[in-house]
């Protein structure tokens, strides 16, 4: 007998109506436009004249090997990281905290980390100034800190953003029921044989965990060696990355430029393409020689969790460190050398309430975008099949894991023939692909999830799908629904490449402004908008946490 349930969701293959209306939706305002992008970027890649003209380029190899440079060690920084923090935390008194605390640090964008941080690493930036007073310096050191030509200051605030994310991802890996109750009855047998916590770790855990986070590092290495709005800001310069040397083309004014930024941006997607391959082949050759390295250390009696707890100590204090000092330079007036406190002045606020155009832009392009995708989503899944959801999940990869440079320009390239540079229009498309596919990637696990026997007692009671979905499901998933919000709000908050090309000058958003301020003289105004770039996205994950409570937690 077939149930009520079954009845509901329609078979892939010979959809019926409300599959089609479940499909149709997602695929034009998100598939289609990926797709479009794609093909306008590949188009230009074609252009003979173009590539000759970037393999001429005095900066392609040296760009192209800091790249590689900066976004491999980052990814493996943080990833060195995020193990160190989840091994010192897991089955602890914190352990239930850590989800939340991550929340809030992915909160903060990678543009205002990076900005928070050359405030205080700089040569006259606030770690300079206190060993100043203490040394009895009257000038600013000669020190490269920020801007330097190894890329240092752009791997450590890379590592310090990209941890977090790592973190997150482990702790809701390890936090499903059948991974938890493994990690159990495997901790118990280890323990009566004599392993501590490291061994344990070491020899059980992080074997059967590093599989499941290919994919989470290879978006962070992919990220991290493309970025541009991070590089600008602190960066290297001369050379610059590989990303900032094809940015410019982009936005150049001569034709050609912008052709062989067209062609830059393919083969440095597939540059790293190649460097994935190459690290997965050395991978799979030195895999016996990890585990044998594994199963013979470290000491199985090993318990110590310092370090991890100092590193998580560490990145919390560096978050909390760089907020409080993005407040203190929004409000600083002038701050001579070796000052350590500044005159105060709210002008830099005035300023910013005189012309909220760019803060208004985001917050709505932010709630427009995280709403439109949550409806999309559930559309999708509540009218087509469990398999059908591959292909929102590969598209979904396909966003997070090309390089953005290369999704924008396409994007930008098929807007323009579109007509939809330059509005509103086009604005919310671009900042709905990349919202759309982190929700999906938040959503489809625990919305899948949902015991399938609730619709059966529902559908016994003779509720009506809409009904069902209204009193039962709906609120049995409020708390990924809205930590899909809280995240999918937080990354329409963090576009730059998307926004500055389809925005065509007429319309402008935070990342827009903060990226322009930071190459000018007036800090506290650059402060003030890089703390804009926080503030709404923290208060989204703080509603999100609280409402997703459940009633009964509250108190």
């Amino acid at each position: 007998m077939i149930s009520q349930r079954q009845s509901w969701i329609p078979a892939f293959a010979g959809m019926t109506d409300w599959g089609v209306i479940g499909a149709i939706p997602i695929c034009v305002l998100f598939a289609l436009p990926l797709i479009t992008s794609l093909f306008y970027a590949l188009i230009g890649a074609f252009d003979v004249t173009a590539w000759q003209a970037l393999f001429a380029h005095p900066q392609l190899w040296s760009g192209l090997e800091l790249s590689i440079f900066t976004g491999a060690i980052a990814a493996v920084l943080a990833q060195i990281t995020a193990i160190i923090i989840v091994a010192a935390t897991y089955e602890s008194a914190g352990w239930g905290n850590l989800p939340a605390t991550m929340g809030a640090m992915l909160a903060l964008p990678h543009l205002a980390l990076a900005i928070g941080l050359s405030f205080l690493i700089m040569p006259s930036g606030v770690l300079a100034r206190i060993i100043s007073n203490i040394a009895g310096w009257q000038t600013p050191p000669n020190w490269i800190t920020t801007h330097d030509p190894y890329g240092l200051a752009l791997i450590a605030a890379l590592t310090i953003k990209e941890a977090p994310f790592l973190i997150w991802i482990m702790a809701g890996l390890l936090d499903r029921d059948d991974i938890k109750q493994d990690f159990k009855n495997q901790r118990a047998a280890a323990t009566s044989l004599g392993h501590g916590s490291v061994s344990i770790w070491l020899r059980l855990y992080l074997p059967q965990l590093m599989p499941k986070l290919i994919w989470p590092l290879v978006i962070v290495f992919i990220y991290a060696a493309t970025v541009v709005d991070m590089s600008l800001v602190i960066g290297p310069t001369q050379p610059p990355t590989l990303a900032t040397v094809i940015w410019a083309d982009i936005n150049s004014e001569q034709v050609t430029n912008n052709a062989r930024g067209n062609v830059g941006a393919v083969f440095l997607s597939i540059a790293l393409g190649v460097c994935l391959l190459l690290a997965y082949a050395i991978l799979k050759s030195v895999s016996s020689f990890c585990r044998q390295f594994l199963s013979s250390g470290p000491n199985p009696q090993s318990q110590s969790n310092f370090v991890g707890r100092a590193n998580y100590r560490i990145l919390v204090w560096l978050y909390i460190a760089v907020t409080a000092l993005l407040l203190f330079m929004s409000f600083a007036q002038l701050w001579p050398f070796p000052h350590l406190i500044p005159t105060t002045s709210t002008r830099a606020w005035g300023l910013i309430l005189q012309s909220p155009n760019a803060l208004i832009t985001s917050v709505g392009l932010a709630i427009a975008t995280s709403i439109t995708a949550l409806a999309l989503i559930i559309l999708w899944f509540e009218n087509l099949p469990q398999k059908s959801d591959q292909l929102l999940v590969l598209l979904s990869l396909a966003i997070l894991g090309l390089p953005a440079i290369l999704v924008g320009l396409g994007l930008y390239r098929a807007f323009l023939n579109f007509g939809l540079t330059g509005n509103l229009t086009g604005l919310f498309l671009a900042h709905l692909m990349p919202v759309t596919a982190y929700m999906i990637i938040v959503l489809v696990g625990p919305y899948r999830a949902l015991d399938p026997r609730y619709a059966d007692i529902a559908a016994s009671f003779a509720k009506t799908k809409f009904e069902f979905l209204n009193q039962i499901k709906l609120p049995l998933l409020k708390a990924p629904i809205l930590a899909a919000l809280g995240v999918g709000f937080a990354v329409s908050f963090g576009q730059y490449i998307s926004a500055q090309l389809i925005a065509a000058g007429r319309y402008s958003t935070l990342p827009i402004e903060a990226v322009t301020l930071t190459s000018g003289t007036n800090r506290p105004l650059t402060a003030a908008f890089a703390l804009l770039l926080l503030l709404p996205p923290l208060l989204a994950y703080v509603i999100a946490a609280y409402f997703g409570k459940s009633r009964w937690s509250k108190g």
